[in-house]
């Protein structure tokens, strides 16, 4: 039980640095960060630039994308801008896997010390917020830590050996993943127990890649409920996000058992940046092979969605 409590609390703790970095950053830049997203989505390539440097920075794509839903919805941006968003944040997300698999934990603590200090010194409000900022960036590797510790801890455990030992399919890895993220509400948090899995060797990295092709359709939930309130335009955001990430795993899934991704990636033992690696190369070649295929993924997009006209009209 105290393994388990321990897991949870690493949990508790990844999921609350992320979250104090997502909001923090955007205390820190404010309007700005409004302005640059309508200002550098003009054309798709500026767009996929964005929404991978606003996520690299906010260390949530579902943050971007829900910000992308709502300028749509408010005709701010084109529904061409909000697509190079999004693919752009699906790229911008591999950041925070491959920050963990470099693996600050060393400096964790005097982070969030030095974070923790700011607020109670500092009077300009910028800086009050960037020192939570700080704190969130060492509670990320904080709660990453723990979670490899509680694992490490579970190892002795016979129960939880066999659950991760049970004979599963590609596909039930695929839902697992999905299932995993759909809860979470993080495609970052499913990433990063997968990593602290592997540290603790508990994992197979060809297991661990076909979890993440699960996860990567798991973080459009949060993105699609938060359109379904919304007009036509902003909804296809929520649908074009799940087609290019349900894409993506079509094409990745026969590819796996042709390209021994499992060896290319293997780095000395270091599973957990086999796992980011992976991530990275789903998402940017998803990006490479889509990006010019966006009008096709738009238009698709408006014969799924419903127009709001007509289903006042039926009413």
């Amino acid at each position: 039980m105290i393994s388990v409590f321990n897991l949870l609390c690493g949990i508790g703790m990844f999921l609350a640095g992320i979250s104090l970095m997502s909001s923090s950053v955007g205390q820190v830049f404010g309007e700005r960060l409004r302005d640059i997203l309508s200002l550098l989505t003009r054309n798709k390539l500026s767009g996929v630039l964005t929404g991978m440097l606003v996520t690299g920075a906010i260390q949530s794509s579902c943050a971007t994308s829900v910000m992308a839903v709502c300028f749509v919805d408010s005709a701010m941006m084109s529904l061409s801008g909000a697509t190079g968003i999004i693919m752009g944040a699906n790229i911008g997300t591999t950041v925070t896997s491959l920050l963990i698999a470099f693996n600050f934990s060393d400096i964790a603590p005097l982070t969030v010390f030095l974070g923790a200090m700011l607020p109670i010194f500092a009077k300009k409000e910028k800086l009050k917020s960037f020192g939570m900022l700080l704190v969130g960036f060492g509670l990320l590797f904080i709660g990453m830590n723990t979670m490899s510790g509680a694992f490490a801890m579970l190892k002795e455990n016979a129960a939880f050996l066999a659950f991760l030992s049970r004979p599963g399919g590609k596909l039930q890895n695929v839902l697992m993943g999905f299932l995993m993220t759909a809860i979470m509400q993080s495609s970052s948090a499913t990433v990063g127990i997968l990593q602290a899995l592997a540290m603790q060797q508990m994992i197979g990295v060809k297991d661990a890649f076909y979890i993440i092709l699960g996860q990567n359709i798991g973080a459009v939930i949060p993105v699609i409920l938060s359109s379904a309130g919304a007009g036509k335009t902003a909804r296809q955001v929520g649908i074009i996000h799940l087609l290019f990430n349900l894409i993506g795993t079509v094409i990745f899934f026969p590819l796996m058992e042709w390209i021994p991704f499992e060896r290319l990636l293997w780095c000395a033992g270091n599973g957990s940046m086999s796992i980011s690696l992976f991530h990275i190369i789903f998402n940017v070649v998803s990006t490479v092979v889509l990006l010019p295929l966006s009008d096709k993924l738009i238009a698709l997009s408006g014969r799924l969605v419903r127009d709001d006209r007509h289903k006042k009209t039926a009413v």
